[in-house]
């Protein structure tokens, strides 16, 4: 008995020392950046960030707090979110002093070797980005861009819907579009940058179960970004024991063995140099390392972003029924006019004006990336909309609010209507152009590759409204698309058939 009461005379000082630490330590974080508005759990905890992020509708929530407390709220002890076109590209600009946050983390694929994503010096970042410029030139691709090998796999995109996935009056054969879009772009970025699709039209089916595992992880990579203590722990023995490594049979363990191999490969003495991507990587002088880590950003992000575009787009098409008959009377008077090809050339493209204002309204109503891309304040702290901001403090980037701002797109803000990029004015439109240009970032973030999702839109909408109809098998739920740094969409399934193309 006098052991135990001894025990709890012992406890109860350090149980009381806890609490008092673990008040301070919030009371310290939110007076650090008390007078920025927002939800009050939010300035004392992750719990708000992290309790949103779970329910799939981060984006959402996002958006509407931005509308509630206005263009810079507070959404952790340590994060604001900005919704200022301004703010974004003052952040962003080349000689700008801040720098990638704590989320950019998240980009790091293998611990120890930081990504062009992940990479968070300024000086790092900039010196690997000058040697991935030429790559993204295309000049490398069989001396034609990067068109050929976009539509060599369109052209296999078409085939595999023509000859197994065409529904008719006897036949049904509906199709998940979006897993399908998946393996489009995932083949595009294999035949550009690597010198031949990976196989996953060809065989119409997920090799090495490659997108099933993508999807699963997603959701916790996007938990991670809420906790920002756990981008760094994750990496750290014994978590990293968890990763996949690079003899897994299948998913990202897969890709890492394949990387590592492709790149020893094409780095042998002697090896005959290829017209893609990596060999202006080779060129422009990329380490090891570097080409190893750029195959993951080429695989991960170049392919999910573009397949994000494609059927969120898409989807927006089906629903409004004005919007998709105009867009395919563009393209059948453009075909009986002898203006465009088969398939279409990105120049020809461009001079379908209903066709370039449906690309930028899909963008606008559900950019690809819903992650916040955080950008770091520099020393000295900052003055951003009248508040004054600590340095190291996290400043978000809210873009799905962004692109529905009822103060820039109007009261019609969430709603798909390409012709508002026709019928706006010379100033209103650079304004807009300018904003929807964001998602694929600004200055020293800009994505390079930019020229190659476009180029990919540009086409496929042509290409594949030209020859088929589309009909969405469930209207009510027609897909199941939650939030998470990138889209998740799943059961997007659509019923295909077969247009008669007019002489």
């Amino acid at each position: 008995m006098i052991h135990e009461w001894s025990l709890h005379l012992l406890l109860a000082p350090c149980a009381v020392a806890l609490l008092a630490a673990l008040l301070l330590y919030h009371v310290r974080s939110w007076y650090r950046l008390r007078h920025i508005p927002g939800p009050f759990l939010a300035s004392i905890s992750n719990l708000w960030m992290v309790k949103n992020v779970l329910s799939g509708r981060l984006h959402e929530v996002l958006k509407d707090v931005s509308d509630r407390y206005g263009p810079l709220v507070r959404i952790g002890p340590n994060e604001v979110l900005t919704t200022d076109p301004e703010v974004i590209r003052m952040m962003n600009s080349v000689r700008s002093p801040y720098t990638k946050g704590d989320f950019y983390q998240l980009g790091r694929i293998v611990p120890d070797e930081d990504t062009i994503v992940s990479l968070r010096d300024d000086g790092q970042h900039k010196l690997l980005r000058s040697k991935m410029v030429a790559a993204f030139g295309g000049k490398e691709n069989e001396g034609f861009g990067f068109g050929a090998g976009i539509d060599r796999q369109i052209m296999q995109f078409v085939n595999l819907i023509d000859t197994k996935y065409i529904s008719t009056a006897t036949c049904y054969c509906p199709l998940q579009f979006f897993r399908k879009t998946s393996f489009f772009t995932l083949d595009v970025m294999g035949d550009i940058s690597f010198g031949g699709a990976f196989g996953f039209l060809a065989e119409d089916r997920d090799l090495y179960r490659y997108n099933e595992i993508h999807d699963e992880s997603l959701p916790v990579m996007n938990i991670i970004s809420a906790l920002p203590w756990m981008s760094n722990l994750v990496y750290r023995w014994p978590f990293r024991l968890m990763l996949p490594t690079e003899g897994d049979e299948v998913g990202f363990g897969r890709l890492m063995g394949f990387a590592k191999a492709f790149v020893d490969k094409r780095l042998e003495p002697g090896a005959r140099p290829e017209k893609d991507m990596t060999q202006a990587f080779i060129n422009s002088g990329m380490t090891r390392s570097e080409l190893i880590q750029q195959v993951f950003v080429q695989i991960i992000a170049g392919s999910v972003t573009s397949a994000t575009a494609i059927c969120m787009t898409l989807l927006c098409l089906i629903s409004t029924p004005s919007a998709y008959n105009g867009l395919q009377k563009e393209i059948d008077q453009a075909i009986q006019k002898g203006w465009i090809s088969s398939p279409i050339s990105e120049p020809e493209a461009k001079q379908l004006p209903y066709l370039q204002a449906v690309i930028r309204e899909g963008l606008r109503m559900y950019p690809p990336v819903t992650g916040m891309g955080s950008k770091q304040v520099p020393p000295g702290g900052d003055m951003i909309n009248g508040h004054f901001l600590p340095e190291g403090t996290q400043v978000g980037t809210n873009t799905f609010g962004l692109m529905r701002s009822k103060d820039i797109w109007g009261k019609d803000a969430d709603v798909f209507r390409p012709e508002r990029w026709l019928e706006a004015s010379e100033a209103e439109l650079k304004v807009m152009n300018t904003v929807v240009d964001m998602i694929f970032g600004h200055g020293k973030y800009a994505c390079l590759g930019k020229p190659i999702a476009m180029m990919e839109l540009n086409k496929v909408y042509v290409e594949l409204l030209r020859r088929f109809d589309f009909t969405i098998v469930n209207p009510q739920i027609p897909m199941k698309a939650w939030s998470a740094v990138f889209w998740v969409a799943n059961d997007f399934w659509l019923r295909i058939t077969r247009r008669r193309l007019e002489a």
